[in-house]
């Protein structure tokens, strides 16, 4: 009760630069990809490794979020990324000092989600992130 239902998904697109002006590359959450393709097969189901792993923003990437939605620009490359509100929220998250499990309890207790469903966007997004060079995962 009191919650906002959770997103049917997140979205996340990638432009090559921030002058592009087409069509943007979509990642959609799937099983196939999982943070577990990025750093540890374990990550997906061990919740011991979970709380093991904190995240944070790398440091070429500034983001700015509006109406919901957060814009981050990869200084590095000159790639922009969108992502919405469920996005957003997770990115809010990645400070260095909470880890995935914090992450995911947060995630669970602001939306009406099942935990299960929680996980498996919240696994995918980072994994896609951390593939792109965004976040930054370390072992606590």
């Amino acid at each position: 009760r009191g919650r906002p239902s959770w997103p049917s998904t997140f979205k996340f697109e990638k432009r090559s630069d921030h002058h592009a002006s087409g069509g943007a590359e979509r990642y959609p959450a799937t099983e196939e990809q999982s943070m577990s393709d990025q750093v540890s097969p374990e990550y997906s189901t061990n919740h011991a490794i979970l709380d093991q792993i904190t995240l944070r923003h790398s440091i070429d990437v500034q983001g700015t979020t509006m109406d919901g939605e957060t814009v981050l620009l990869d200084l590095s490359t000159g790639r922009y990324y969108t992502l919405n509100r469920l996005g957003s929220v997770i990115w809010e998250h990645c400070t260095g000092y909470h880890t995935i499990s914090d992450i995911h309890a947060s995630l669970c207790d602001r939306f009406d989600v099942t935990p299960e469903r929680a996980l498996d966007d919240l696994v995918t997004l980072v994994n896609q992130l951390v593939q792109e060079g965004l976040l930054q995962p370390e072992r606590r």
